[in-house]
């Protein structure tokens, strides 16, 4: 389930459609960082909430909740509420964009690209 379960995390997806490889890649790509706070959850939350992202023909997009509901399973702790409107939304970072394309993940171009780096949360 996509979109939050309060006071608890869920596990990530992990068959074979877009929205659970899109989970796994996010999790090898950055949840040892979130997890010893090299990266914030900020700046993924910000990545995800509200952005298109695409693979192919394979579309996956993440809503406000769900985004935070995403990282909460990625640091195995809290619920969606810990990382809802942690950040401003639709901003992909320079790391984030530049991971995430090396993989064949793009998002769609209208969104808002930052750079620069985001405080620990």
């Amino acid at each position: 389930m996509l979109g939050g379960i309060s006071g608890q995390y869920r596990e990530l997806l992990s068959g074979d459609d877009a929205y659970s490889r899109f989970e796994q890649t996010i999790a090898r790509l950055f949840r040892d960082d979130l997890k010893s706070g090299v990266m914030s959850g900020s700046e993924l939350w910000s990545a995800l909430a509200n952005v298109t992202w695409w693979h192919g023909n394979s579309e996956v997009g993440y809503s406000f909740r769900a985004a935070g509901d995403l990282i909460a399973a990625l640091v195995e702790k809290g619920d969606y509420m810990d990382w809802y409107c942690s950040g401003d939304y639709a901003c992909v970072s320079d790391r984030i964009a530049e991971a995430m394309s090396k993989e064949g993940w793009t998002y769609e171009e209208t969104q808002r690209r930052v750079s620069g780096n985001y405080p620990a949360r």
